[in-house]
């Protein structure tokens, strides 16, 4: 009786080690794991603090996106010692010109934080707009962002609303924002079945209206700047550029 009882105790005792290394062997996984991340997200960071050139803003765009897509964010410049960094200044390399839609979140989408990027949004895009050209211009006169991005978007509901809507409601200002953007889409209407190529074509007009700024065309030929239509897919979470 008393050998069966210390073997069960022996059992016992065997298991309980086996169970806290596993649990140990667990722990200094996760460990490792989280400081791989780390690791990489700090190199993201300098990455992100480096750009000189629009062909490196592209690239750090590209490469969060690719992250967001494949689910392996890694949320740089997402922390208190990033704020306090900003607080005195900003400093982005990009400005994106996108929709309002809520599902378009700009910085989530190119797995940006803080100060990395200037974001103007409006619904459908537009830059057909003093306040929003001046937005822009500022991000690359005062700011010197290395690159303009206007990003449309799948399913886009003002480039939809300028195709297939015609009605006049004389209290609201949505019928006038269509108007704005059915101007610039002026083929496409009435042809539903075109969306896509409409929202394509109204994020190309868009950066035709900013390339005619004398100061736009003096940073891209000077190789300082890049200015480029993007598509975003709300259903895969790509951007094309």
């Amino acid at each position: 009786m008393k050998t069966i009882k210390m073997s069960v105790f022996a059992l016992s005792a065997l298991l309980a080690v086996s169970c806290s290394t596993t649990e140990n062997h667990q722990q200094a996984a996760n460990a490792t794991g989280e400081s791989a991340k780390e690791a990489k997200m700090e190199a993201v960071e300098v990455q992100l603090d480096s750009v000189k050139t629009p062909a490196d803003a592209l690239a750090r765009l590209a490469e969060g996106n690719a992250r967001y897509v494949a689910d392996s964010c890694l949320n740089p410049h997402h922390n208190s010692k990033r704020v306090a960094a900003t607080a005195p200044h900003q400093a982005p390399f990009a400005a994106v010109v996108a929709c309002s839609d809520s599902r378009v979140p700009v910085e989530l989408l190119f797995d940006q934080g803080i100060g990395d990027v200037f974001v103007i949004r409006t619904a459908g895009n537009s830059v057909n707009d003093d306040v929003v050209m001046g937005s822009v211009d500022y991000a690359v006169e005062h700011l010197g962002v290395k690159a303009v991005i206007v990003l449309g978007h799948e399913s886009c509901g003002g480039v939809t609303g300028a195709i297939t809507e015609s009605g006049k409601d004389d209290d609201s200002k949505v019928d006038e924002l269509l108007s704005v953007i059915r101007n610039d889409v002026k083929q496409y209407v009435g042809q539903k079945d075109s969306l896509d190529a409409a929202i394509r074509l109204n994020a190309k007009t868009q950066v035709e209206r900013i390339m005619a700024s004398k100061h736009v065309q003096k940073e891209v030929a000077g190789g300082k700047l890049v200015v480029k239509a993007g598509y975003y897919n709300v259903h895969s979470g790509k951007v094309d550029f």
